[in-house]
């Protein structure tokens, strides 16, 4: 079999020019929407950092400038991947029609490119609402905890030696937290939803996107488990502070703190099945009712033996009037 040199020298050619091709196709594609994405991530970067914007939705406890600006970084690598997959996208379209040859080879990769580009606009979508509920979210929380603040909630509190009743952590920032929780959650639902609409049906039967769904419905319960615990230690620390300033014999700091631990004690308790957990609690809420008859018995028979001269007393006085 004789070899011709020509042929050789031919095919290895048409085999470097379709390299060549191939090569230069994906790499103005990636180029391309680089470019672009770089110079819509800086507008979008010079938007997010203006500094009315940046006052108005961080700079506060709940959300600073440092995650803010994290968050600016964040959306403007992905603007650029977006345009990355959008460029690269075209270019093989284009290619795959023929204009090269090799329409088969053009057309695997042009199916890759659109499930890449399907994949960075449905994380476009969550994004977009996960951006839009973080700073709905973060003016609400100012409007609530300024609405609190103008109440002077605080300081009610403190009034009543309430302000460490939540271990330093004010009771306006969370209330407020938790409006900002839901408002965030909700519309990164709604940004999950939006995503199914276009991923189809199977991306709704992910595990995650499940769980994530579940929250949704169980955050008001949860919120719910939450306050009962709040107003526990409230009570509780009222309770707590009022024994201590009394003067009454029986009135010490230990009764006093039995006294708050009861409470939360109870709170738990009454919370746990607002946290999904039934199990048990019968139990937990038989031990409290035992743990207070005893408490119950210790103070009547301490009442009886400490204050048995002031009964004593006060049963001569009686005795006299009638």
């Amino acid at each position: 079999m004789v070899l011709d040199a020509g042929s050789l020298v031919q095919s290895a050619a048409d085999v470097a020019i379709n390299i060549g091709i191939f090569v230069a196709v994906i790499l103005i594609g990636i180029f391309a929407g680089y470019v672009i994405g770089a110079l819509l991530a800086a507008i979008v970067r010079r938007i997010m950092r203006i500094k009315e914007i940046k006052e108005q939705i961080a700079g506060s406890e709940i959300l600073s400038l440092s995650f803010w600006n994290k968050l600016t970084d964040a959306v403007s690598i992905y603007v650029k991947w977006l345009f990355v997959a959008v460029g690269l996208r075209a270019m093989l379209g284009w290619a795959a029609t023929g204009e090269f040859g090799n329409e088969s080879l053009f057309g695997l990769l042009l199916q890759y490119a659109q499930t890449f580009q399907d994949l960075m606009v449905n994380l476009g979508v969550f994004i977009i609402f996960s951006v839009v509920g973080i700073v709905v979210g973060a003016i609400v929380y100012k409007i609530i905890k300024a609405t609190l603040d103008s109440m002077r909630v605080e300081e009610k509190l403190a009034k009543h030696g309430l302000q460490d009743a939540l271990g330093g952590i004010g009771l306006t920032k969370v209330l407020a937290g938790i409006f900002m929780i839901y408002i965030i959650i909700v519309l990164m639902g709604s940004g999950i939803d939006a995503v199914a609409v276009r991923a189809g049906p199977e991306f709704s039967n992910i595990s995650l996107v499940q769980m994530f769904k579940s929250l949704i419905e169980l955050y008001p319960e949860f919120v719910l488990g939450g306050l009962i615990i709040i107003a526990g230690a409230l009570i509780g620390d009222f309770l707590q502070e009022k024994i201590r300033k009394n003067k009454a014999s029986i009135a010490t700091e230990s009764t006093g703190f039995i006294i708050k631990g009861m409470v939360i004690f109870f709170a738990i308790v009454l919370a746990l099945p607002h946290f999904q957990i039934q199990e048990n609690v019968d139990v937990l809420t038989d031990s409290f009712k035992i743990i207070v008859a005893g408490v119950a018995i210790g103070l009547a028979i301490a009442m009886g033996l400490g204050l048995s001269e002031t009964f004593s007393h006060w049963g001569k006085k009686l005795e006299k009037k009638v």
